[in-house]
């Protein structure tokens, strides 16, 4: 019995495709996502910024996901989690973006200000895109097959959890070429992993069945 579930549900199967899809998006953008932290880092300190300075700037990267992974959950639920995976990549290009505009010649303020702002977009960029990495494997899971689903779960998280340290090698090493080169190749990654969710994936993946709470129904 456990070999013809293994066999009739590997990962050949046809119902492991938006698993397949979601995750190779996901892992590209965990790249990119442990990149940009050590070329602002890095930035950051051959400008002479302090570690005050330079731990200001991430302050809203991190508080964003308190937020985000709240209003996540309702859009995947009602706009599906193709969108939330698109709205990510899109957002993190923002952010890659608005880095290639941090002038030499401005004020450590400005710069500090303007750096936060950026940083604040990748980490919404990362929640977003993390529900649809964390989600698809329940989604794919056959009803009683939970073994299957850690199994899945295990290896994605192990995958980005080595790719995540790929992104800090990246970042550090291309930054020695030049800032505009990191952010470039940062850049071009996420470019490559969007047509994987604009046309892989159905519109209506991880869209909910039935009227979710909302935000009022939560907090009152």
């Amino acid at each position: 019995e456990a070999e013809e579930d293994i066999k009739g549900w590997g990962f050949t199967d046809p119902r492991l495709r938006p698993f397949v899809i979601i995750s190779i998006t996901y892992l590209l953008f965990t790249v990119t996502d442990g990149a940009i932290r050590m070329i602002v880092l890095l930035h950051a300190y051959n400008k002479s910024f302090s570690a005050l300075e330079v731990a200001v700037m991430f302050t809203l990267y991190e508080l964003a996901g308190v937020f985000t992974n709240l209003a996540a959950g309702m859009m995947g639920e009602r706009w599906g989690i193709r969108f939330t995976l698109i709205i990510g990549l899109c957002l993190q290009i923002v952010s890659y973006g608005m880095l290639f505009g941090w002038e030499d010649t401005w004020s450590k303020e400005t710069a500090i200000v303007y750096v936060t702002i950026a940083q604040m977009f990748a980490g919404i960029a990362k929640d977003l895109t993390k529900l649809g990495g964390k989600t698809v494997t329940k989604l794919v899971t056959p009803e009683g097959k939970d073994t299957r689903l850690f199994r899945l779960v295990s290896l994605l998280t192990g995958w980005k959890n080595s790719l995540k340290g790929v992104g800090y090698f990246l970042g550090s090493a291309l930054l020695d070429v030049s800032y505009e080169a990191a952010l470039g190749f940062m850049i071009g990654l996420i470019v490559f992993a969007m047509p994987f969710a604009v046309f892989g994936l159905d519109k209506n993946l991880g869209t909910a069945k039935k009227k979710n709470s909302s935000l009022k129904e939560i907090f009152v």
